[in-house]
């Protein structure tokens, strides 16, 4: 055979290979739905205004907690408690914590 078709069949293995073997699990965080303020760095670093009711990732350094009360709140459930990541954290709003709504792809008004 001659040396180039033996480079191709080789390289053609190799990325059959390649294409079989699972992908690796990315990391769950940084994650952000709705994306804050970025600065204009290369890679831009962003602050996520998403909040939870949860509290905070515990990779985030700096949780703030916000009380929530309603105006007239006489059904006695009381403040709510929402935290939101306040860290300024490169390419934080590249990827979504959950799914895009699927409206978002047909180009249709929310």
């Amino acid at each position: 055979m001659r040396p180039q078709v033996i480079l191709v069949v080789v390289t053609l293995a190799l990325l059959g290979v390649l294409a079989a073997l699972p992908l690796g699990e990315g990391s769950s965080w940084p994650c952000c739905d709705n994306c804050g303020i970025c600065n204009r760095m290369i890679p831009p670093k962003c602050r996520c205004n998403d909040i939870s009711p949860h509290g905070c990732h515990p990779k985030c350094n700096k949780c703030v907690t916000n009380t929530l009360t309603a105006a007239g709140d006489d059904d006695g459930t009381g403040p709510v408690r929402a935290y939101y990541c306040a860290d300024m954290i490169t390419n934080f709003c590249k990827r979504r914590c959950s799914p895009a709504p699927a409206a978002a792809f047909l180009g249709e008004v929310f």
